[in-house]
């Protein structure tokens, strides 16, 4: 979880930030929009492939099952996607989408994180069988 709302913040608050960047820079902050406007864009690219990276290490760490990684695929490439527009064409349009998109990402997310959740017993099954494998 910790990991999904890390690497979601990055597109998120990177393509809110780019519009709001005149605004920003006449209040005096510096912003990464403002100071380093191809950083901002990387950045927001590369945790939205971050995103497909933690998703599918979630099964991996037995967080959830195989079927919360290919639920979640469309989702993350779908923003992936999105950020590579944002990093292509840097507009306030390319940039709105991507933002207005992070706010429906996360919900669906999580339900699919929640709905994907390895309970205790499928985990204590899981030690159960590796015992019984280790001791035979």
């Amino acid at each position: 979880l910790a990991g999904v709302l890390y690497t979601w913040q990055f597109p998120h608050f990177n393509s809110l930030s780019w519009n709001l960047r005149p605004d920003y820079s006449r209040a005096g902050y510096r912003m990464m929009s403002v100071t380093h406007p191809d950083l901002c864009r990387r950045v927001a690219v590369r945790h939205s492939l971050g995103l497909v990276a933690v998703c599918t290490a979630a099964p991996l760490l037995g967080l959830t099952d195989w079927v919360f990684a290919v639920d979640s695929l469309p989702l993350n490439l779908y923003m992936v996607y999105l950020s590579f527009r944002f990093y292509q064409k840097a507009d306030s349009n390319s940039s709105r989408k991507l933002f207005r998109y992070t706010l429906i990402h996360l919900p669906l997310l999580m339900t699919l994180m929640f709905l994907g959740k390895k309970s205790e017993q499928d985990k204590e099954k899981l030690l159960l069988e590796k015992a019984v494998v280790v001791q035979s």
